[in-house]
């Protein structure tokens, strides 16, 4: 019987797509090479970056920044960040998600929709997830790049200070003690600085804008209001292991289809893995004719369910080693925030020691001036070791799939 069917199938086959051969063989047209561009010889010359249109002295007008904002709290930012996470959405109200209205008349609808509503819920979840740590690390270096953009402002106040009274003393007669053209090298140091802190600035109110679906041409920047507090505890790494292999919804996805050999919907998301994961032959006409002779369907589930069991132990394997680096890079960044803390306190104590030596008559003008400008170099490392632990943070939340839990 099967014999019989298979002829007959072939038979149809033969007569869909003709069973005359081409009598003779296309004709080849000769492939046109583009003719190859002629460049001029020339010799080695100088490379050098034509400035001659910029001031080659300190500007008169120091920078400053808006006296009002759009006030933003970390909080805030997670929750609008995945409220507009792309996609996510649509994955939750996608139309497999729901049984078909007569259930009965489908073999295993509402299963497979049970199975759809879970993965697609995931995969949303997933989505979620990164979208809320990828804008909270735009949040963190905003408010660093805010922090930065005032110490410079105050380290460049002192240096004008310096330079104008370097001038006085010039045009008194005294000698050249402070460095006039160091001091003005310097200025202009802190300028560039704080013209890359500004374009810096700009550009992450324009992502977070875009990530939390704010309006993008609203004239108001947003200020990253935070407090910056550093846990003072050590993260406990194997809870913390555990809690992420819980909750992490990449790893439920694929827990999900390892239990249900879900068949389409497994071989898209190993596809999105990788796509060499999925299969690569299409499913041509005469397969889907014989696919009933020659594939068994249990055996095929199996093979699913096997490729996604192997998936999920390595995106375990993986998550697990993503935990484990944030949490020791963790307790890293916290001890060289202990280290610049230190640093502060010490050039802040020098400070007091010369303010008191000047009021008792001593000249320490120098010392005092190169004092509170290590002083503003020393807040602006501390700063960016508090920042390297929340982007951290932020990391490991994320990695345990913590980010998209609303009470976390």
């Amino acid at each position: 019987m099967a014999r019989a069917v298979f002829g007959t199938l072939c038979a149809a086959l033969l007569a869909l797509t003709g069973c005359h051969a081409p009598t003779g063989s296309p004709r080849q047209m000769p492939v046109l090479q583009p003719a190859a561009p002629q460049l001029p010889i020339t010799t080695r010359t100088g490379i050098e970056p034509d400035v001659s249109l910029f001031p080659k002295e300190p500007s008169g007008v120091p920078f400053r920044r808006p006296a009002e904002y759009r006030r933003l709290t970390a909080d805030e930012c997670r929750r609008f960040a995945i409220a507009n996470a792309p996609f996510a959405d649509d994955l939750d109200q996608h139309p497999e998600n729901n049984p078909p209205s007569h259930p009965k008349l489908h073999k295993n609808a509402v299963e497979r929709a049970e199975t759809s509503r879970l993965v697609r819920g995931h995969a949303a979840d997933e989505l979620r997830n990164r979208a809320a740590g990828e804008a909270l690390e735009d949040f963190y270096k905003l408010a660093e790049a805010e922090g930065q953009f005032d110490l410079l402002v105050s380290a460049e106040t002192e240096l004008r200070q310096q330079l104008e009274d370097a001038l006085k003393a010039e045009k008194a007669g005294l000698k050249d003690r402070a460095d006039i053209p160091a001091l003005r090298r310097r200025l202009l140091d802190l300028e560039a600085q704080q013209a890359k802190l500004e374009a810096g600035i700009g550009a992450l109110n324009a992502s977070l804008r875009a990530r939390l679906g704010l309006p993008g041409n609203d004239t108001l920047p947003l200020w990253p209001a935070d407090p910056l507090r550093v846990k003072p505890d050590d993260v406990d790494i194997e809870r913390a292991v555990v809690t992420g292999l819980q909750y992490r919804p990449d790893l439920n996805l694929l827990r999900v289809l390892s239990a249900d050999g879900a068949g389409d919907l497994a071989d898209a998301v190993l596809t999105s893995l990788n796509p060499l994961l999925g299969k690569l032959e299409p499913e041509n006409l005469l397969r889907l004719l014989l696919a009933p002779l020659m594939r068994d369907p249990k055996r095929h589930q199996a093979s699913d369910t096997e490729r996604v069991a192997r998936a999920l132990a390595a995106r375990e394997r993986q998550a697990d080693a993503e935990i484990r680096a944030a949490a020791v890079l963790l307790r890293g960044h916290r001890s060289a925030i202990a280290a610049r803390t230190l640093e502060v306190k010490q050039v802040e104590a020098k400070i007091e020691e010369l303010l008191i030596k000047q009021k008792a008559g001593l000249n320490v003008t120098a010392e005092l001036a190169t004092a509170k400008l290590d002083l503003y170099k020393a807040k602006a490392d501390l700063l960016s070791a508090v920042i390297e632990w929340h982007l951290t943070e932020v990391k490991l939340r994320q990695a345990m799939g913590l980010l998209v839990r609303s009470h976390e």
